[in-house]
């Protein structure tokens, strides 16, 4: 493997830390902003509402990658240590707070709004700074739900580097652009982890399929992101450890 190759991903996992699975923590009360006071949490999580917007730029720009797939975000816990029950997000600024519902699964939609851009807002949350986290939520609607298709993953990248590369020093940042950016190059591997020990995931196209390269834990995997090869539409099939398990024994019992 190349040297620059070799720098790029230690940068790349120094400034884009992986995304939390996506059916990771507990459910969410939708409601719960109703009863919880956010300004009474001290140092709470923020996200400047003008930088979040940018990643409903990114997602018009880019939207032909996954093209009957709502955008929404997901509030995470950092830590398996952090609760999210009776979670909740605002948008606050002087004189402006303006409930943001979660729903069930920890999503949440974000809508433009010129009062919260003027008034310089932030997304916040009843949860001590570095707690949680937000990342984008794209899925085409009908798919099972061990399946993921390409195209979403893409447009989940596109989204998050959207937000979060101005975030990063000038120097990693410039390096990122000109391997081609995280979500287009060959040089850069983008991890995406996942709430369960895996078992495998299978790529295919048609009647081509591969296996794809699981983290040493097999909590995470690479999907191809930069490899035209494969287009949008192309699915992954996940299995999980915890159900070949649960199967073996059935199989001997046969």
């Amino acid at each position: 493997m190349p040297f620059a190759r070799l720098s790029l991903l230690a940068l790349l996992a120094c400034c884009l830390s992986p995304a939390q699975a996506q059916d990771a923590g507990a459910p969410l009360d939708s409601h719960a902003e109703q009863i919880v006071d956010v300004r009474g949490t001290a140092d709470p999580d923020l996200q400047p509402y003008r930088t979040m917007l940018k990643g409903l730029d990114a997602y018009a720009d880019h939207q032909r990658l996954a093209p009957t797939a709502p955008l929404r975000f997901k509030l995470l816990a950092a830590t398996p240590a952090v609760s999210m029950t009776g979670a909740t997000l605002r948008l606050e600024a002087d004189n402006l707070s303006i409930a943001i519902p979660l729903a069930n699964d920890g999503t949440f939609a974000l809508a433009r709004d010129k009062t919260a851009f003027d008034a310089n807002a932030d997304l916040v949350s009843n949860r001590k700074r570095s707690s949680v986290r937000w990342r984008p939520s794209i899925v085409t609607p009908g798919l099972p739900a061990n399946v993921r298709r390409l195209g979403d993953l893409r447009l989940e990248c596109e989204v998050r580097w959207a937000v979060e590369q101005d975030a990063l020093p000038f120097m990693r940042r410039n390096l990122f652009k000109l391997a081609g950016g995280p979500c287009h190059s060959a040089m850069i591997s983008v991890p995406y982890p996942v709430g369960r020990t895996l078992a495998g995931v299978l790529l295919r196209s048609g009647e081509r399929s591969v296996r794809l390269p699981l983290s040493d834990d097999r909590n995470r995997y690479t999907p191809p992101l930069h490899d035209s090869s494969w287009n949008d539409d192309t699915l992954l099939t996940f299995s999980y450890a915890d159900e070949e398990h649960a199967a073996t024994p059935a199989l001997k019992t046969m």
